[in-house]
């Protein structure tokens, strides 16, 4: 059992560069990928995303909730072992948001504020193959690996501590089609 989680710079999942302005550094950001940071993921095919394309993204994001949901429960309580316990949920929102103990969980949050951003976006519609790619990127990120990145380490290791999150991540490991 790790006794401090943080802070951990993971590489995000998705191209566009998001600034994380409540980090205590500049070196502590996550950095972007190597892809084009300027340019929404995979935008060369212009056709319009299908409705049974856009349910599909929409369920993946509500798995990614759930687990992104589950992962805070389980951290939280292993930072109340080692720091304390947090007095109320505002707090713990600051806990997440400040400390770099939770620098890890950021980029599943970052590709469900992706996945809303262009679901929402009405100027530029989602093309067929950028809700592949946000669907793709989503399971990739899914994937715990005792030897894979920052992330998925430690993805792996909160899966082995907690059956609950074990039960959640195996249901949502093959796909919204697969339940």
């Amino acid at each position: 059992l790790m006794a401090h989680r943080g802070p951990f710079r993971v590489p995000c999942v998705f191209s566009t560069n998001f600034e994380i302005d409540s980090m205590s550094d500049s070196n502590s950001r996550l950095p972007a990928t190597q892809e084009n940071p300027d340019s929404p993921p995979a935008a060369a095919d212009a056709t319009a995303a299908s409705p049974a394309q856009r349910e599909n993204l929409e369920l993946v994001r509500r798995d990614l909730l759930r687990v992104h949901r589950a992962l805070l429960e389980v951290e939280r309580k292993r930072y109340e072992k080692v720091k304390g316990r947090v007095p109320n949920n505002a707090t713990f929102l600051q806990v997440v948001i400040n400390d770099p103990w939770f620098d890890w969980l950021r980029p599943m949050a970052q590709l469900v504020l992706l996945i809303d951003e262009r679901m929402g976006d009405r100027k530029k519609p989602l093309a067929s193959d950028e809700a592949r790619s946000l669907s793709d990127r989503s399971r990739a990120l899914l994937r715990a690996d005792a030897e894979g990145d920052a992330f998925q380490r430690l993805f792996y290791e909160s899966i082995q501590n907690s059956p609950d999150l074990a039960v959640l991540a195996r249901q949502v490991a093959g796909g919204p089609g697969s339940r």
